[in-house]
């Protein structure tokens, strides 16, 4: 049950952060830099900035909420 459990979340890890969010910090830090950074996909040995990329995308998604809370409460 336990090795169940890991695999369902190591999935939804794998699909959400690295999948979702990667997406939303590339266009984000696209954006920022002006087509600079982040590169071209160059495999494993690119995975640290994988997870930067991913973690520049859920804090863009939290301020993104966070702001939309504040400016949208009555």
């Amino acid at each position: 049950m336990d090795l169940l459990v890991s695999a369902i979340c190591s999935f939804f890890m794998e699909l959400v952060f690295y999948g979702l969010f990667y997406a939303i910090g590339w266009v984000f830090i696209k954006a920022v830099t002006l087509g600079r950074h982040p590169g071209p996909w160059r495999g494993a040995e690119s995975f640290v900035d994988m997870e930067l990329v991913a973690l520049a995308g859920l804090a863009v998604t939290v301020v993104g909420i966070v702001a939309a809370w504040n400016y949208l409460a009555p």
